[in-house]
């Protein structure tokens, strides 16, 4: 293929030639072909990785079933998402665990890069889409339940570290090389600053389901944006963030520690109505969950 904009590890390139054999980029550069597929006016990027996206195409990933979690993955793929880490929504732990039996199964074809437990073990005043009275505090014997179910392949944990043993669990995390994850939180600077010291490395969905930025309790956004060793997700959707707060994240962290992610549920590629989120359901209006 050729005349492509290509966006390469190294910047974006102008109108290269890309070659393919079978299913694989074989190199770049080069003398064009009689036979090459002429993109011109088409940008071509690399795969997709999204940290966290709990279902599409009318389907979810918390629904525990194999054949619906295999199309949500799909939907994805559809639209350039390569590389997918499935995410839960807060459930019973006996259910949380018998989904991440079904995912670990998807992660071991290699439809899913790994799964990745938002939930129970999050503040009640910031649950959002979070069913309230299936919230735990996050007991390392309970987050422990959970990422032994995903038989090796739990990728990452969100929880709230101002819980009762949140920071044993982000500890314990971190020494089973599994992402602790700092999210549906109303910890303040310090006990974020904490965590991070006790081995959490990304926060879930930035400024959302946490508390505001103020003058004199700057509180985890500011605690978890100016530290290096934490990656921010944030949800460019045009709905979750103001375009100026995108801006302020993005250059305060800088591109090196900035995920975008979807965090879409099973509405994503279909039209209005209700969709399933874990046990709540969901309504989408005009586009807008």
């Amino acid at each position: 293929m050729a005349g492509a904009r290509l966006v390469l590890p190294g910047g974006v390139v102008e109108g290269d030639r890309l070659a393919i054999e079978g299913t694989r980029i074989a190199g770049l550069g080069g003398d064009t072909e009689p036979g090459d597929l002429d993109l011109t006016g088409y940008t071509v990027v690399p795969g997709f990785v999204d940290l966290h996206v709990h279902g599409g195409g009318g389907t979810s990933y918390t629904s525990g079933i194999a054949e619906e979690a295999l199309h949500a993955a799909r939907t994805h793929l559809h639209h350039g998402t390569t590389t997918t880490v499935a995410s839960t929504v807060t459930g019973e732990i006996d259910d949380l665990a018998r989904q991440a039996a079904v995912l670990s199964e998807l992660v071991e074809d290699g439809t899913l890069a790994g799964i990745h437990f938002e939930g129970p073990f999050i503040s009640h005043n910031r649950c959002g889409a979070h069913r309230p009275d299936l919230l735990r505090d996050p007991d390392p014997a309970l987050v422990r339940k959970l990422v032994d179910a995903a038989r090796g392949h739990a990728t990452m944990v969100t929880l709230a570290p101002e819980l009762p043993g949140g920071l044993d669990s982000v500890r314990m995390l971190a020494d089973l090389g599994i992402i602790a994850a700092v999210g549906h939180t109303d910890s303040d600077y310090t006990t974020t600053l904490e965590a991070v010291d006790a081995g959490a490395t990304v926060a879930t969905h930035l400024f959302n389901a946490m508390p505001a930025i103020a003058h004199r309790a700057p509180g985890p956004i500011v605690a978890l944006l100016e530290d290096e060793r934490v990656t921010v997700e944030l949800i460019n959707d045009g709905v979750h963030l103001h375009p100026s707060v995108l801006d302020l994240a993005y250059h305060t962290a800088g591109p090196d520690r900035v995920a975008l992610i979807t965090d879409a549920m099973g509405a994503a590629g279909m039209g209005d109505g209700l969709y399933p989120l874990g046990p709540l359901q969901v309504q989408v209006k005009n586009g807008v969950a």
